[in-house]
């Protein structure tokens, strides 16, 4: 969603999505030679953690609680007209995948990918209507590692009644589930904080996040 507001926060629109999920979502055969699919008679999920390769000089930044955005990491260059808004955000989540078969059980592992991306990201310092700005930005990115861990609890909660054989197209389905809850939630951020302008919506909303955080962290303090 684009704002026409003069100097409001938005998330890029989400234009890539399915190059997204061609490059991160295919699940790839496992170099084992799997069991017949009428030998499956189960099925189960192992998540591998999150996937944070890679240097702070690389483009993408993979999501961490310890590595708050930075404004130096929003290095694209403003389109033309981009005076509407002063800084632009482009994060996503995708996963990667694979099979191995264990007798009669099919094993799918999954890692997240949960990242942001400094080419697509802009700022324009000159515009930021206040000090908080970046905190919005990054509210913005915490909503979408939390659109990550709801695509885990879909997979887990969905998963019981999917024949082996219908594994993998299940989670390409709750992948893009995810996906538009992502993409509602981001738009309902905005529309509820007004692009961050709105502190009291926007330090509702951060309580909300930081809670949702703490369980998918509860080794750390938010």
């Amino acid at each position: 969603m684009r704002s026409s507001q003069p100097g409001a926060f938005h998330r890029i629109p989400i234009i890539n999505w399915m190059m997204s999920m061609f490059f991160l979502c295919s699940i790839p055969a496992h170099a084992q030679q799997p069991t017949h699919q009428s030998q499956l008679k189960y099925w189960t999920v192992v998540w591998d953690g999150e996937y944070r390769p890679g240097t702070e000089t690389d483009d993408t930044i993979y999501y961490s609680p310890l590595r708050p955005l930075k404004w130096s990491d929003f290095t694209g260059q403003p389109p033309p007209g981009a005076h509407r808004n002063a800084a632009v955000t482009y994060s996503s989540f995708g996963f990667t995948g694979s099979a191995v078969s264990h007798h009669d059980t099919l094993e799918m592992h999954l890692q997240l990918q949960v990242y942001f991306v400094k080419s697509a990201s802009y700022v324009i310092l000159a515009a930021l209507p206040g000090p908080d700005a970046l905190t919005h930005e990054q509210l913005h990115f915490d909503l979408t590692r939390i659109s990550a861990a709801h695509f885990q609890q879909l997979v887990l909660e969905n998963k019981k009644d999917i024949a082996p054989e219908d594994a993998d197209s299940f989670i390409q389905y709750e992948y893009l589930e995810a996906f538009r809850y992502m993409n509602h939630i981001q738009d309902q951020f905005d529309s509820e904080t007004n692009h961050g302008t709105n502190k009291a919506e926007e330090a509702r909303w951060a309580s909300f996040i930081h809670q949702q955080l703490r369980l998918i962290y509860p080794q750390l303090n938010f």
